[in-house]
């Protein structure tokens, strides 16, 4: 079987991981061209994996895309697009366009756009996990018309590809999504923590969420939350003004938590537990529903 040529534009360290394992694989090429490549405080870095890895540095986008096959976009979010723009001159229908980058669905549709117009195949690549743990087998999320063919070319090699379609934009939508809950977590936790160290409570504190969170499994946990937060809403959050309260009084930042009695009076507010007759639904599609149908 002919073996793919990969091209990384950018060598940061979700680059250099991939590359890493690929070549560990049985990958033999792996090109890439990053513009801090001779520039300090970069360049030594970018020099220093490039030897490690055995990624061979392409000094233009133009020398880049001449000897690779699939063009893996792996950036910041902020240049995705000019990067895209980059390409097209050079760009032909031998490559396959993948865009790794944390960015919006917004941002990967704008990209899509720029490099199917020059009748290339895009994916809208989501990384859902960390490189330096998985290397090269981080599960990824594939949409976009390239989806399958990036999936047929890079699952011999041990990458752990799920394609989902061909709409670009939603491989990164579940990404960012899921970003709410996994940020906004460590976040809330962080909150807890130091309030808990106040007042020499963090085991105690901790003990008890883990009590009532480990009953269940953790989809349970969420239908539970969910639908009777929902019908509770006004009276958790008066609970939330006198935990603003105490944070305050005790010098602790209560950011999450003023954002929990925001969302709440928003809960509340929205008539919800009116709509649902003060009774708790039953499942968590009957309330994302609800917030729909009110939100509208």
């Amino acid at each position: 079987m002919k073996q793919p040529i990969i091209g990384f534009i950018g060598f940061g360290e979700a680059a250099f991981g991939i590359t890493k394992g690929l070549k560990e694989s049985g990958l033999k090429e792996v090109n890439f061209y990053d513009i801090f490549w001779d520039k300090e405080p970069y360049g030594e870095l970018i020099q220093k994996r490039s030897a490690e890895s055995g990624a061979i540095l392409q000094k233009s986008v133009e020398d880049l895309l001449k000897v690779s096959e699939v063009i893996i976009s792996c950036v910041t979010a902020n240049v995705a697009v000019k990067v895209a723009e980059s390409v097209l001159p050079f760009i032909n229908t031998k490559h396959l366009y993948v865009d790794v980058n944390a960015a919006s669905p917004m941002v990967k549709e704008k990209v899509s756009e720029l490099i199917q117009s020059k009748g290339i195949d895009f994916v809208d690549a989501a990384m859902m996990g960390p490189i330096p743990v998985y290397l090269h087998r981080v599960p990824i999320l594939a949409s976009g018309r390239g989806a399958n063919r990036f999936k047929e070319l890079m699952e011999p090699f041990g990458m752990n590809i799920t394609c989902i379609g061909d709409k670009p934009g939603k491989a990164s939508a579940i990404k960012m999504f899921r970003s709410i809950f996994m940020k906004g977590y460590v976040a809330l936790l962080l909150e807890t923590l130091h309030a808990c160290y106040k007042y020499d409570a963090l085991n105690l504190v901790l003990d008890s969420i883990g009590e009532t969170m480990e009953k269940n499994s953790f989809i349970e946990n969420v239908r539970l939350l969910v639908t009777r937060g929902v019908i509770h809403a006004e009276r958790r959050a008066h609970e939330m003004e006198e935990v603003i309260k105490t944070l305050k009084d005790i010098g602790v930042a209560s950011t999450m938590s003023e954002a929990t009695l925001e969302k709440l009076r928003w809960c509340s507010n929205m008539g919800l537990k009116e709509y649902f007759a003060g009774e708790a639904p039953k499942s968590i599609e009957e309330v994302v529903r609800a917030i729909e149908e009110k939100s509208r």
